[in-house]
């Protein structure tokens, strides 16, 4: 019996003792320069006019609108027919992401795109977006990321027109 219970209770008290503090993974941490995805903070920054569109879900999709409207309203013609004269964008898509730091005003803008005057005239215009509310998580302002696909042909026809 003392050959069962003695091998029994020491890997019983190994087991305990070796375990892991249980967390909860669902939570989302956030250090204090991090950056998380604007779709995962509690209020992330919304552009104005967006703050009474309902759901978080349906104001995330209004900034999304506005933004993408802003594009398009202020692109260049000039540049549009000059970009669409070459056609040398072999890509049909546009990847723009930037940051909202914690004050509301847009940063670390990235574009990809293959052509280099039409990444030049994005970016000039994502530097000009109008200050976004402060996003928050967990009660703390947190900086947040954005980033979403334009279609350049799309872009181009309606800016040239």
């Amino acid at each position: 019996m003392k050959k069962i219970i003695i091998p029994a209770l020491f890997c019983l008290i190994a087991h305990v003792g070796f375990a892991q503090k249980a967390t909860n993974m669902s939570t989302i941490k956030v250090g204090p320069n991090s950056t998380i995805h604007y779709t995962i903070a509690d209020n992330a920054p919304l552009m104005s006019g967006c703050e009474n569109a309902g759901t978080k879900k349906q104001q995330n999709k209004c900034t999304e609108d506005k933004i993408q409207a802003y594009i398009q309203k202020n692109f260049d013609k000039n540049a549009a027919k000059a970009i669409s004269a070459k056609r040398n964008i072999t890509n049909n898509n546009v990847y723009i992401r930037f940051v909202v730091n914690k004050q509301g005003s847009v940063e670390n803008i990235g574009i990809r795109v293959s052509n280099k005057q039409m990444k030049t005239e994005i970016e000039r215009i994502i530097a000009t977006l109008p200050n976004f509310s402060k996003a928050t998580h967990q009660g703390k302002a947190v900086n947040t990321s954005f980033s979403f696909w334009l279609q350049a042909d799309l872009l181009l026809r309606n800016a040239a027109q």
